[in-house]
């Protein structure tokens, strides 16, 4: 699709117009970072525009829809608006909570509805020019949603989302100036059939990657989308499942077939192994559940991310389907997260222990999103199982390295999640029958819609690949390597997965469980809590001179061992030396 030159001329005046707004931010912050960025931009996007550009320069088309875009722009739309429609209840309570005189709302829902259009712009952007607004676009709307609440805190945050991000900002600007000078061309999909013939064609491919690095929080940026767990809850939903940092996963796996073959393909392979890995431990030490379903977030993109670099039919075809499963199932969490922090008021996993016994239906559903995320018959199990046989598969010495960080990445989650699946469950055995918690009608309406579409579309995920995924692979250009869908399995070259005879299976174990396992009354025995028990269902025992004394458990999360202060270092450092690595070799090789 070609538009003409007054939308152009449009999307120009909307450029200055947000780095105008950025350098009022940097001002009145007086923030080095965002103001160096913006001069940067300030600089060299009018000489480009300006100078060097042509008058009259026009890429056709300007906007290019596929069956990936497609996929994007479903996710974006239904997944963020159930987003939306889950925080009309949502914000009434929490601006309740903080007892504002005068509600935000109207300025909080204009972003979020803001977002999603940012969005759906980005992924349908074949001019780099517009990819440049829409990417920026992104970076103002998170800004403003994590400062929303105007604390010191979340002022502190938003600041540094807007500067992390603006490197993105800044990569693009650079890719667009090599791209137009060694490529002749500002079309993505242009670039993409120059093939990297040369080290000055390769560059503006990895600039563009390193965009996607910065905006999907990857290390060693992660701090930026960790500070955003500051936000309301509905933001984290939205950033981390259907917005900016799907933004980053989604170019890279776009520009994709362009570095194939390359030395850029096997670093952005090795790099979102190694976030996948490192995260996923770092995860381990999380006793705040936002934070660590952030952690989750950002290694499951680096495992996106390692697909992409991987570049082959079945790895691409794992990174689309991760990118939807992946989109549900954490949408769902954080909402959840969200309704219980607004019953009990906190977000720490230990102050969730038991909760199985006191708001049973968000408990259920919670534990079923995270089922959803590592056992099967779910999709991002699936996409899991056809990532690694895609990367034991890579033509490269570093496939055994790969594997290796994806084994590892995937061991430490099994951890994290079983730990809070034991928190959630942990509770005193009780005669009382449990009675189903009240949430309002858009909440369980969202709640029930989401885990319908994570159980339904992961039974049906064969039609799904069928439908949609394999058809954007091919339009990616890959040919050959892609699932076999006949009789709703999905069969590759090295096996088969069966997802609706283990869903019958898994389905049938836990209904038969709930009807036909049932302890009776005289069956259920006291806890040891080393003492005599007060009452069998109350977490208390009669400890020295008969004192009632009230029982305290925990978990182990080895802080020690695991902890963001000894790992951070020498991962961020890591993540740096492999952005130096990557252009350096880039620009030699």
């Amino acid at each position: 699709m070609t538009l003409g030159a007054g939308w152009g001329m449009a999307v120009l005046v909307l450029d200055f117009v947000l780095l105008a707004y950025f350098l009022y931010v940097g001002i009145v912050n007086r923030h080095i970072w965002i103001l160096g960025l913006v001069a940067l931009q300030v600089v060299f996007l009018p000489l480009f525009e300006f100078v060097w550009l042509p008058h009259g320069f026009e890429v056709t088309p300007t906007l290019y829809i596929d069956t990936l875009s497609v996929v994007l722009c479903l996710i974006i739309s239904i997944i963020g608006s159930l987003i939306c429609v889950y925080a009309i209840g949502y914000m009434r309570a929490h601006e309740a909570h903080l007892k504002l005189e005068k509600t935000k709302q109207h300025w909080f829902f204009f972003f979020m509805i803001l977002f999603l259009g940012a969005m759906n712009g980005l992924v349908f952007s074949n001019n780099l020019l517009w990819l440049f607004l829409f990417w920026e676009l992104t970076t103002l709307v998170c800004y403003q949603l994590i400062r929303h609440d105007e604390t010191p805190e979340a002022i502190t945050n938003a600041l540094r989302a807007l500067w992390m991000t603006m490197l993105g900002g800044v990569a693009i600007v650079a890719a667009m100036i090599f791209s137009y000078f060694y490529a002749g061309t500002l079309s993505i999909q242009e670039l993409l059939t120059q093939g990297p013939t040369a080290a000055m064609v390769l560059l503006p491919l990895a600039l563009l990657c390193f965009a996607g690095f910065t905006k999907s929080a990857q290390v060693p940026w992660q701090s930026w989308l960790l500070g955003a767990m500051v936000a309301p809850t509905p933001v984290s939903a939205l950033l981390h499942s259907s917005t900016m940092v799907k933004a980053g996963v989604y170019l890279v796996v776009r520009l994709a077939p362009g570095f194939d073959g390359t030395v850029l393909s096997t670093i952005v392979a090795v790099f979102g192994a190694f976030v996948f890995m490192v995260t996923a431990i770092i995860a381990i030490s999380q006793t705040n559940a936002k934070r660590l379903l952030a952690y989750s977030t950002i290694g499951n993109l680096g495992l996106i991310f390692c697909l992409a670099g991987i570049n082959t039919p079945l790895a691409i075809t794992a990174s689309i389907a991760l990118i939807i499963f992946h989109a549900i199932s954490k949408g769902l969490l954080f909402l959840c997260v969200g309704t219980v922090d607004q019953h009990i008021w906190s977000r720490e996993i230990e102050g969730m222990e038991g909760l199985v016994g006191r708001y049973p239906v968000v408990t259920w559903i919670t534990i079923a999103g995270i089922i959803s995320m590592l056992l099967m018959p779910f999709g991002v199990l699936i996409s899991k199982w056809a990532g690694l046989e895609a990367a034991s598969a890579f033509p490269s010495l570093w496939s055994i390295i790969i594997v290796a960080l994806i084994v590892l990445g995937s061991a430490a989650s099994v951890v994290f999640w079983m730990k809070w699946l034991g928190r959630l469950l942990a509770r005193l055995p009780s005669t009382e029958s449990v009675r189903p918690e009240k949430m309002g009608f858009y909440r369980y309406s969202v709640l029930f819609i989401l885990i319908a579409a994570a159980v339904v579309l992961s039974v049906a995920i064969a039609p799904v690949v069928a439908g949609l995924i394999n058809p954007a692979v091919s339009e990616l250009g890959y040919a050959g390597g892609l699932f076999d869908t006949a009789n709703w399995y999905l069969r590759s070259g090295l096996g088969f997965f069966a997802p609706w005879p283990l869903a019958v299976l898994v389905g049938a174990i836990m209904v038969g469980a709930a009807v036909f396992i049932k302890p009776r009354k005289e069956q259920i025995k006291p806890a040891y809590m080393c003492g005599e028990n007060v009452e069998l269902s109350t977490p208390k025992f009669r400890a020295v001179a008969d004192e009632e004394t009230e029982l305290e458990t925990g978990g182990y999360y080895l802080p020690n061992l695991f902890g963001e202060k000894r790992w951070n270092p020498w991962v961020n450092g890591a993540g740096i030396g492999i952005m130096v690595l990557l252009f350096v070799l880039v620009l030699v090789l």
